[in-house]
């Protein structure tokens, strides 16, 4: 089964009970096309989000301290007990170091947690499969929000990434993401060897969410 993930990011529209009514969306045509979705609302949204929608929910990040003593940090626990089951990492907007990645990924894993780690060439994703994610995600930051697909504008990149990846022996799912808009560029794609999709204002910005989940959403399967 193929996989879209709606990174909400912090757009007006799904603030409150915004991120909600786009989570039943996705999850609404998700099911109904046979795809596994995922939900990344921001994370003062995700206990929200996890008690009034049946939806998968990840947090768009998280941080790497721990403790009690941590007051306005992001920690795994938190976003686990507010409902997450795993979260975004290292995304063109939040980076993080691979030394903290180290360290990041297998304790999110022993809390059985699932991580989708974003990467912005086909070298950073060979070096991040060693961490063994769940989700592997290459995104040119070029791209992101540009409209412009990246299946379509450096399809080059995604066969590397795809190549590079599986020759090192990574067994999860690889996605892409930046610029895909619609069905045709989720196609395109599915043809370059990705087992998914990470979108984000495509469908937030949408006039009708679920009608545009559909869309992308058949174009996976």
């Amino acid at each position: 089964m193929r996989t879209l993930i709606v990174n909400f990011k912090n757009y007006p529209e799904i603030m409150g009970e915004g991120s909600v009514r786009l989570a039943q969306a996705v999850q609404r045509a998700s099911d109904k096309i046979g795809i596994e979705a995922i939900v990344a609302p921001p994370v003062p949204m995700l206990a929200l989000v996890a008690s009034k929608t049946g939806a998968q929910v990840y947090s768009q990040t998280v941080g790497s301290k721990s403790g009690d003593k941590t007051t306005g940090e992001i920690l795994p626990e938190a976003v686990k007990g507010a409902g997450a089951s795993g979260t975004i990492l290292n995304h063109s907007e939040s980076r993080r170091s691979l030394q903290e990645l180290r360290k990041l990924v297998p304790r999110l894993a022993s809390m059985g947690m699932g991580v989708c780690l974003c990467s912005q060439t086909a070298g950073e994703a060979a070096r991040l499969a060693a961490l063994e994610p769940k989700y592997l995600a290459i995104e040119p930051p070029e791209l992101i929000g540009s409209g412009i697909a990246v299946s379509k504008a450096r399809p080059e990149l995604v066969q590397r990434t795809v190549s590079d990846v599986r020759r090192v022996g990574y067994e999860g799912e690889i996605l892409c993401g930046a610029g895909i808009v619609n069905g045709e560029d989720v196609t395109k794609a599915v043809e370059l060897g990705v087992d998914g999709v990470l979108v984000a204002s495509s469908v937030v910005k949408a006039h009708d969410w679920e009608s545009k989940v559909r869309d992308l959403a058949r174009s996976l399967c």
